[in-house]
């Protein structure tokens, strides 16, 4: 057992850290790849601290990469979301997650190290509940967008990445509910900690196969030739389906429909969908279909919010009337654009009117 534990767990640590390593040097513009490095540290440091006694790092190291470990599991949830969502960036309900996560795990590693039994067992549980509730999110996330994403690459990618990710950490977390449960014992038997490290091993093989391949490119999912944005183009057998494109959007104005797809917007041209994504992605340069709507969507809705005739007329009426489903989404969709709400909008585009 310990020969098996040795030949996974070595090598795992030594791609965790070159992964951590490659990252910060050439991915630490973007946020996806800072996020790797805190991952591969923090998930190279949990296989050293798991291993077998003998094969650990000796005190004080250990107690210091023991308590560094503990929200690897965060760093998880963080990457998914990263991979898959266009203009990620961190906002207070990733740190909050951060933070209750470190408010319940680390009472437990210090009783871990201490070596004594004074955490409620119940802090224990919600410990788990919440990293559940983490790769919930995460998995419900990366299917939700799987119809929109305009990326062929990445939409492949979501489906293998939460079969995978979730086989994986049921197998590890369910694993370690049960033997808790039963045995009432925190600690990780040496059978279990090899059985951990043998099912982290294959994702990380995999995971640095690919960064060491693509570099950075690949936590964007980009081309490695496309070190520059190409203006997008229309290739001329896409000429007529461009075409049909514009008029549905200009003239029929189909955005306005709650819950248009893009099979349904495929469906209304009569185009095949592989197509229209295509023609979408590669020729007008969209990454998800969400984008591509909002783009008329948000037009529409400035003018209306700058139309002294409509002064009166509720946002939420407007934000409707050009296709959204609600009036939050509405308002993070026109703010991430605009850099200001849409009541903000309106004040200022109707005080310009009245002093032109």
């Amino acid at each position: 057992m310990l020969f098996l534990d040795t030949i996974l767990r070595f090598p795992s640590i030594t791609l965790l850290f070159l992964l951590a390593g490659l990252a910060f040097r050439d991915a630490r513009h973007v946020v996806q790849g800072r996020i790797v490095v805190a991952l591969g540290l923090t998930l190279g440091a949990m296989l050293l601290t798991t291993a077998p006694e003998s094969l650990r790092p000796p005190s004080p190291y250990f107690e210091a990469l023991r308590i560094f470990d503990t929200p690897n599991i965060v760093f998880i949830w963080w990457f998914g979301l990263s991979l898959f969502e266009d203009d990620f960036k961190l906002q207070r309900i990733h740190w909050a997650g951060l933070a209750v996560y470190l408010i319940f795990g680390l009472p437990l590693r210090a009783e871990y190290l201490a070596g004594v039994s004074v955490v409620p067992f119940a802090v224990d549980v919600a410990g788990r509940i919440i990293s559940i509730a983490m790769l919930a999110h995460l998995f419900w996330n990366t299917l939700s967008g799987w119809r929109d994403d305009l990326i062929e690459a990445r939409r492949r990618t979501r489906l293998w990445y939460v079969i995978a990710t979730a086989i994986a950490a049921s197998l590890v977390l369910g694993t370690e509910i049960v033997y808790t449960t039963f045995t009432g014992d925190r600690s990780d038997p040496e059978w279990f900690s090899t059985l951990r490290t043998a099912i982290i091993f294959p994702p990380v093989a995999f995971g640095a196969y690919l960064y060491v391949r693509f570099r950075s490119e690949f936590l964007l999912f980009d081309p490695v030739t496309n070190l520059a944005p190409a203006k997008p183009t229309i290739d001329p057998k896409d000429t007529a389906t461009h075409a049909r494109l514009v008029a549905a959007m200009e003239e029929a104005k189909l955005y306005r429909e709650h819950g248009l797809g893009i099979g349904d917007l495929a469906a209304k041209l009569n185009v095949p969908e592989h197509q229209l994504r295509a023609l979408i992605n590669q020729g007008l340069g969209f990454r998800n279909f969400a984008a591509f709507l909002n783009q008329y969507r948000l037009a529409e809705a400035r003018a209306a919010l700058g139309d002294p005739e409509q002064a009166r007329t509720p946002i939420l009426t407007i934000a409707m009337d050009v296709g959204y489903a609600s009036l939050a989404t509405f308002n993070r969709a026109f703010k991430s654009e605009q850099g200001t709400t849409p009541s903000q909008y309106r004040t200022d585009a109707l005080a310009k009117a009245v002093q032109s």
